[in-house]
């Protein structure tokens, strides 16, 4: 899995478009990971937090790049993206510090 996830972080910094049946998987994956780290954040200033963060500004940045989604695959991984940002704005101090949307 690791290398499938490789190949998709290097077609994205080529700018190629990456294929939905490698896409989607991987962006689902970091997905799970920003959830789960915003939901252990203690505060905005902890670690897990800013690892979400940067989840988050990456995966929308990657989103675009996944060639040949379906309608269903499209509303889902939106719809989780939109699950992290909650999760983030729910971390006690994040109204602080502000999300930053890519």
């Amino acid at each position: 899995m690791k290398f499938l996830h490789f190949i998709f972080l290097l077609a994205v910094a080529a700018q190629i478009g990456v294929p939905a049946i490698l896409g989607v998987p991987m962006v689902n994956t970091e997905l799970d990971r920003g959830i789960a780290m915003a939901n252990v954040a203690a505060t905005s200033q902890s670690v897990f937090y800013a690892q979400a963060e940067e989840v988050y500004v990456q995966v929308k940045t990657l989103l675009p790049k996944i060639s040949g989604l379906t309608w269903d695959d499209d509303i889902a991984l939106r719809t989780r993206v939109a699950d992290l940002r909650m999760a983030l704005e729910l971390v006690p101090g994040a109204s602080d510090n502000g999300i930053r949307r890519a």
